[in-house]
Order: C-alpha cells, then sequence, then structure tokens
C-alpha cells in the first residue's frame, strides 16, 4: 500500500446544517486511515506496518486502532510502550493459537510468526450520521500462508455532550483448516481477545465495573463492562449480549497505564472451522469525566436494550 510518497485523501464527507462532519483520511505513506468529526480525530486505523523508532523489528504490527481519541481530541491509547512492546492501542490478538500442527501467537511475536495483514476495504461510508468502516484481513503464517479470515466492522457515531460510541464487531472464520484459539494458563490469567492499552494518563485511573469501583487490578473476573477513568475523561467497554462464552471474563489494570481486557475465549480453548465463523461484538464508550459523569451504566443498559 505504500507508494513512497505522501498522500492525504479524502474518501467520505458527511455535511448538513448544525449536524457533525463525519469523514475519513487516508495516508498512504504511513498505511494508515482516520476518522473525524469535523477536525477532530476520533480514531486511526494502522491497516499497513507500523513500528515505532528504535523497536525490535519483530514487533511489527499491522491492524489495530491508534490513536483513539478523546472527544476532545486528546490522545488515549499507547502503541509499542517499553514495558509491553507487543501492546497497540486497542487490539484484538490471542497468546495461544494452533494451526496446522503447530503452535503460535498472534499477542506477541513467536516462531512461526503470526499477524493480521490487511487485505480490502470492504466499506467506508459516511451515512446517515454515522461513519462505517469494515476492514478485511488475513492471518498469515510467516507473511505466507492464510490461516484464518478476519472481517473487521466500525460503526462511528457523532459525540454528544458526555461521549461518543463506536460499534465493533469483529468476525474470525478458520482458512484451511481447524484454528484454535486460547488465553494463556501462565498463573491463570487467561488473557487474549480484544484489548485497550491506555496511553499514561491512565495509570492509577478508576478502575470501574458493573459490580462497582475495583480497588487493585484483576484478572479472569467475570464482569458485563469495564472502565478506566480519570476525573477528565474515560473508556468503557461494553460486551454484547449474544457474545460466546457469557459472562465474559476480564482483565482490568491500572497499576501501569491503563488495560481493559475481554478475555476471551479465556482458558479453555474455542476451535473455529472453515465456513463457521465466530462474530465478537462489542461497545466502545469514550466519555468525558468519570464512569459516573458519563453516565456509563445508562449508556450501557441502552446498549444492552438495543442488543436484544
Amino acid at each position: 500500500m505504500k507508494q513512497g510518497f505522501l498522500a492525504l485523501l479524502i474518501i467520505s464527507f458527511l455535511a448538513s446544517a448544525g449536524s457533525a462532519q463525519l469523514a475519513s483520511v487516508e495516508d498512504t505513506e504511513k498505511g494508515t486511515l482516520t476518522i473525524r468529526d469535523g477536525q477532530t480525530n476520533i480514531l486511526t486505523y494502522c491497516y499497513g506496518d507500523q513500528l515505532k523508532p528504535g523497536v525490535d523489528p519483530r514487533y511489527t504490527q499491522s491492524c489495530y486502532i491508534h490513536p483513539l481519541f478523546s472527544i476532545d481530541g486528546q490522545e488515549l491509547t499507547d502503541d509499542s510502550p517499553a514495558d509491553h512492546l507487543h501492546h497497540h492501542g486497542l487490539f484484538w490478538t490471542w497468546p495461544v493459537v494452533r494451526t496446522r500442527g503447530l503452535t503460535t501467537a498472534t499477542w506477541e511475536p513467536k516462531l512461526p510468526r503470526l499477524r493480521q495483514y490487511f487485505v480490502r476495504w470492504p466499506k467506508r461510508d459516511a451515512t446517515k450520521g454515522t461513519y462505517i468502516l469494515s476492514v478485511e484481513n488475513a492471518w498469515k503464517l510467516d507473511g505466507k500462508e492464510v490461516v484464518a479470515k478476519e472481517i473487521v466492522t466500525l460503526e462511528v457515531h457523532p459525540a454528544d455532550k458526555l461521549g461518543r460510541v463506536i460499534e465493533l464487531e469483529l468476525t474470525i472464520e478458520a482458512v484451511g483448516g481447524a484454528l484454535k484459539l486460547q488465553g494463556t494458563h501462565d498463573q491463570n490469567k487467561g488473557y487474549g481477545g480484544l484489548c485497550f492499552r491506555g496511553a499514561p494518563v491512565f495509570t492509577g485511573a478508576t478502575m470501574t465495573t458493573d459490580e462497582g469501583v475495583l480497588k487493585e487490578d484483576v484478572v479472569h473476573t467475570p464482569f458485563r463492562w469495564a472502565d478506566l477513568s480519570t476525573q477528565e475523561l474515560g473508556l468503557s467497554i461494553f460486551v454484547s449480549p449474544d457474545h460466546p462464552g457469557l459472562p465474559a471474563k476480564w482483565m482490568i489494570r491500572n497499576s501501569y497505564a491503563g488495560i481493559i481486557n475481554v478475555s476471551w475465549p479465556g482458558l479453555a480453548a474455542v476451535v473455529l472451522k472453515p465456513g463457521e465463523p465466530i462474530i465478537l461484538r462489542y461497545r466502545i464508550y469514550v466519555h468525558r469525566g468519570d464512569a459516573a459523569a458519563g453516565d456509563v451504566k445508562s449508556v450501557y443498559a441502552d446498549y444492552v436494550k438495543g442488543r436484544s
């Protein structure tokens, strides 16, 4: 996708009197596509290979969201932080993947290397007050053999006075044979799946769930939603009522920056088969203030009602 020059291409635009202006801007040199609300960045989808200066090339990664921005344009995510080089903004990867008789991972570099690669844009469209982005990716062993097809769909909504809703749907289907996904058994953490790695602003942030405020980091613990907030801003992840394997287990941390990880499938392996895709749906809610000020409980209730 790189063409050796910087190309900024406005590919879609929505404008009407008194309404938001949702548009996307593609930078083919960097391999990124940024969705904007007027002049405010909402998120950047990194479809091309990304590597921070000075980082081992083994950590080259693509097909994730970074930065994700607050409704006022502040960066909420971190990419390849020094403490965990395999963390990439808002990403979805697994620490144990078994395919073709091999055990590997998309969570961090292992041999043989397995990771996501961009294939095409099935949809990029601003319509009816939202921006819908659909991306097809391929999971490749050592950059060659495709073992899974991945479709990422984002439905981005304009912000209101409290926050912004982003719907995220992941569809994953094995290709050419069965594929097993599993969280690690290391210390019974069970991590893997959708993960938000917060920017340094979330270090020590308040961790809130549907069970209340957490006093310490948790792993492999069931919740319906989770939120990381400072007094100025916050981010919540909601799990759809039709998500497989409910109640979902979570890893939530504020001890180093902030982590929200919906740990699916957890400690037990899930087998994906060709022709039988798995669908994982979430709502990302970016809001002003803490969980109470952002009215997270009510936004979650509306989400569940809409998914019922």
